[in-house]
C-alpha cells in the first residue's frame, strides 16, 4: 500500500518519531490489520507516554477484539490525560457491552457536558432509554442528536423506528421515507416502514415494503457472511473483492468503495478491481476521483476499451469535450466496430 511505504520512508528518516507510529496505527486500523494497529500504537506509547489519542485508539483495537476491560483501561488513560467527550462516549460503550446502564449513561452525560455538540453522545442515550422501555426519553434525544446532524441518515432511521414503536406513525413514515430515499436497500427502514402502514390501515404499501424487507434478507446475510470473512482474514484479497461485489448489487456504492479500495491496498495493479473502483466514483458523483482511476488502469492495459469509454465520459460528464473525445477515439481504435462510441462521437460538442 502506497501510504504505507511512505510511512516506511519516514520511518527510515526519524525512527523514533511518535507521530510516524501513529499513522501506521492508523493505516493499519483502516485496513482491518488490527494486531499490527495495536503493535504500531504501543510504539506511539513507549517513546511519548502521553501522545493524545494513542491509548484512545489502543482502547477502540481492544474494544473490537472484544476485550472490554483492557479497552476500558486504555480509555481512562487517555481520559487522565486528556479529558473529553471522546474518551468519555468510548467508555459508555464499554459500560453499554459490560451490562452496566447507569455508569452508561453516567458517562454519556459527561461527555455532553464537555461538548454539548458531540452528537453521537444523544445517540447512544437514545439507545440505552429505548433499551429500557423510555420512549420519550429516547425520543428526546434522537431529536437531539438529528438536530446537529440532519443529514445523518443512520440518526434519521433510529428516529423513525422509535416513532414507529411509540405509535406517532404519520412521522415515523415521513423519516423512513426520507431514509429509503438514499439507502432503498436497508433492510430494517423497509421493515418498519411497512409496520408503521400497517398500523395506519394502509395494507397495500404496508404489505409492499415487507416483501421488499423479506426480498433484502438473503442479500443481507450474503453482505454480512463475506463481511466477517473480509475482517477476520483481512490479507486475503478476494474476500474484500466479493464483499464489494454484493456490496455493489445492493446499491450500497460507498461501503463497495470502501471494500475495493481495502482489496486494492492488497493487490495495487489488479486493473478490474481499479476500473470497478473508478466506476463506483462516478456513481457516488466524485468524476474527479472517477478519472485518476480510469487513467491509472490505463497506463497498464492500454488496450481496454471499455475504460476508454468510462473515462471519455467521465470527461464529458465534466464537460472536458476535447479530452473525451481523445478517449473515446482511442477506445474506438480497440473496439473499432463499437456504434455507441460512434454515437457518443457523434454528439460531442466541438469545444468545452
Amino acid at each position: 500500500m502506497a501510504a504505507l511505504a511512505l510511512v516506511d520512508s519516514a520511518e527510515r528518516y526519524a525512527p523514533q518519531l511518535a507521530d510516524v507510529f501513529f499513522l501506521r496505527g492508523l493505516i493499519h486500523t483502516e485496513m482491518r490489520r488490527y494486531d499490527l494497529a495495536e503493535e504500531a500504537y504501543k510504539k506511539v506509547l513507549a517513546f511519548d507516554p502521553f501522545y493524545q489519542g494513542a491509548w484512545l485508539n489502543l482502547g477502540s483495537v481492544a474494544l473490537r477484539a472484544g476485550e472490554t476491560r483492557k479497552a476500558l483501561s486504555c480509555y481512562q488513560k487517555e481520559l487522565a490525560n486528556y479529558p473529553g467527550a471522546a474518551a468519555l462516549h468510548q467508555m459508555g460503550r464499554v459500560y453499554a457491552k459490560l451490562g452496566q446502564p447507569d455508569s452508561a449513561r453516567f458517562v454519556y452525560e459527561q461527555a455532553l457536558k464537555a461538548d454539548s455538540t458531540f452528537t453521537t453522545a444523544y445517540l447512544r442515550l437514545a439507545e440505552l432509554y429505548q433499551e429500557e422501555g423510555e420512549l420519550e426519553q429516547a425520543l428526546k434525544y434522537a431529536r437531539l442528536g438529528l438536530q446537529l446532524e440532519p443529514e445523518n441518515l443512520n440518526y434519521r432511521y433510529f428516529l423513525g423506528a422509535l416513532l414507529v414503536s411509540s405509535g406517532d406513525l404519520p412521522e415515523a413514515v415521513e423519516q423512513l421515507e426520507a431514509v429509503l430515499q438514499k439507502r432503498p436497500w436497508h433492510y430494517w427502514a423497509n421493515y418498519n416502514l411497512g409496520q408503521a402502514f400497517l398500523r395506519m390501515n394502509r395494507e397495500r404499501e404496508g404489505k409492499r415494503y415487507l416483501a421488499k424487507a423479506e426480498s433484502l434478507q438473503v442479500e443481507l446475510k450474503n453482505i454480512q457472511d463475506w463481511e466477517n470473512l473480509a475482517e477476520n482474514n483481512p490479507d486475503q484479497f478476494m474476500l474484500w473483492v466479493n464483499y464489494g461485489e454484493a456490496l455493489r448489487r445492493a446499491g450500497r456504492w460507498e461501503e463497495a468503495r470502501e471494500a475495493f479500495q481495502l482489496a486494492l491496498s492488497l493487490e495495487p495493479r489488479f486493473v478490474a478491481v481499479e476500473n470497478n473502483l473508478a466506476n463506483l466514483y462516478i456513481l457516488t458523483g466524485d468524476t474527479a476521483k472517477a478519472i485518476i482511476h480510469y487513467k491509472s488502469v490505463l497506463v497498464r492495459a492500454p488496450m481496454m476499451a471499455e475504460v476508454w469509454r468510462n473515462l471519455g465520459a467521465a470527461y464529458a460528464n465534466s464537460k472536458h469535450f476535447e479530452q473525451a473525445r481523445a478517449a473515446w477515439e482511442n477506445a474506438l481504435k480497440h473496439a473499432p466496430e463499437d456504434s455507441t462510441l460512434k454515437a457518443y462521437l457523434a454528439k460531442l460538442p466541438k469545444k468545452s
